[in-house]
């Protein structure tokens, strides 16, 4: 009797277990590289030289995006994007479960990983994922439906994928699970996600030999929020917080019931169909600076407007960014303290000011902006419009680019904003991002 009543008790406790686990969503926790808490923090920078960094990251990850890169083999699926990692995000692999960190891109499709044995592995700080340590790890099978596209033979499917800047990973494509961290402080453990395991890899990914490998997130099937599916309830987001004097808040990557947006004003438009590639383009229509439509005309933005949380500031392309230009230049004529700072001072196509007689109610006048998108406003205030540095020098958080119009992570601070896969859309809204870990 008294075997059969700790039976039940032990039943119950698991099914009560497995409610809390499923009605708690997943959360990833997204470092960004200026945080002192990420791996990659560098200390010796100065504000300005961690902006510039920044800098190179959107240029590089802008000429990956909108370059056409056309592959010699079939296996090798392209373009992808990849230069220095803005956000990274650690997640355990493996039974038993191992740390892994892994790049956050929403550019790329397939997440991949250094495995053992590996023929060629460029340096990473974790040991490599030794797959004969895992009672999980199998060989994903050609009748698996994501196999379209790879070349499969009866022992398995093989991967390549390289990057316009010259990285590069191939392996096989394997079957393991994932452990995230869930809000109720459970981990939950997702079975058999398709992955690549890299076992000849090129290329610096990340400075201080951090990254493993990538955690793909765009629009394809292999992607590891499409693979995720109806258990995310088809949904993503994250809510990224200011990275401002060392005051840092930890953003958070949330799935499924956990990535909604709890106010009001919530606002949605639709990813446009009608590119080529499977990155999360917007209908971008018109801009507004300080209340004021900039008048671009229809087919400013062919290609759309890319929203990228690995860009770490904006781009616009030529036309948009000459408009915007002029009008920031007659913007600022009106007060007497402020110039415009040029030449070697200022990266190349960069819009920045000095404000001699720097005082804290003088930034407070910085414009804002607006992005309007297909049925949706997506509003930029001051402190998201520029960047501000010391001694009362700002700049334009967006720089000119020949063709590529990019919504980049500091326009995107304290915004809620929701990859709804199933709608095909994106939703956001205001969203005080330093509470988002409560």
């Amino acid at each position: 009797m008294a075997k059969t009543i700790n039976l039940v008790i032990i039943c119950l406790f698991f099914n009560l277990l497995s409610l809390v686990i499923i009605s708690s969503g997943l959360r990833l926790k997204l470092t960004h590289r200026d945080s002192p808490n990420s791996p990659l923090y560098q200390p010796n920078l100065s504000d300005f030289e961690r902006f510039n960094k920044n800098i190179e990251i959107s240029k590089a990850r802008a000429s990956n995006f909108f370059h056409q890169f056309k592959p010699q083999n079939v296996s090798l699926r392209a373009p992808l994007t990849y230069h220095e990692p803005i956000y990274t995000v650690d997640i355990g692999l493996g039974t038993p479960a191992v740390k892994r960190t892994f790049i956050f891109d929403t550019g790329s499709h397939l997440t991949w990983t250094q495995c053992k044995p590996c023929i060629k592995c460029f340096r990473q700080k974790q040991p490599l994922f030794d797959v004969k340590k895992s009672v999980s790890y199998k060989l994903m099978p050609r009748t698996n439906k994501l196999s379209k596209g790879f070349e499969c033979s009866h022992i398995g499917c093989v991967y390549g994928v390289k990057y316009y800047s010259g990285q590069f990973s191939t392996g096989v494509l394997s079957l393991e699970d994932f452990t995230f961290g869930t809000s109720a402080g459970v981990p939950r453990r997702i079975l058999n996600m398709v992955f690549g395991c890299g076992m000849n890899n090129h290329g610096s990914f990340g400075e201080k030999n951090v990254a493993s490998g990538i955690l793909g997130m765009d629009k394809e099937p292999i992607s590891f929020a499409r693979q995720l599916g109806a258990r995310i309830k088809n949904r993503f987001s994250y809510c990224l917080t200011n990275i401002d004097s060392g005051k840092i808040k930890e953003s958070y990557l949330r799935f499924g019931e956990e990535a909604v947006i709890k106010g009001k004003n919530t606002r949605s438009t639709p990813f446009l169909r009608s590119t080529p590639h499977a990155h999360y383009m917007l209908k971008l229509t018109d801009i507004s600076i300080s209340g004021r439509k900039l008048g671009l005309t229809q087919g400013t933005f062919p290609e759309g407007c890319l929203i990228d949380s690995g860009s770490a500031i904006g781009l616009l392309n030529e036309k948009a960014f000459l408009k915007v230009e002029k009008f920031l230049t007659v913007y600022f004529s009106r007060f007497k303290n402020v110039r415009r700072v040029v030449g070697k001072q200022v990266p190349k196509g960069l819009i920045c000011y000095m404000n001699v007689v720097p005082t804290g109610s003088f930034f407070a006048k910085l414009p804002n902006m607006t992005y309007h998108f297909e049925g949706a406003d997506f509003d930029v205030p001051w402190e998201n419009t520029f960047v501000v540095f010391a001694k009362g020098m700002f700049c334009f958080a967006a720089m000119k680019s020949q063709n590529a119009t990019i919504l980049g992570a500091h326009q995107q601070r304290n915004v809620r904003v929701v990859y709804e896969l199933r709608d095909d859309k994106l939703s956001f809204a205001p969203e005080d991002c330093s509470r988002d870990a409560i």
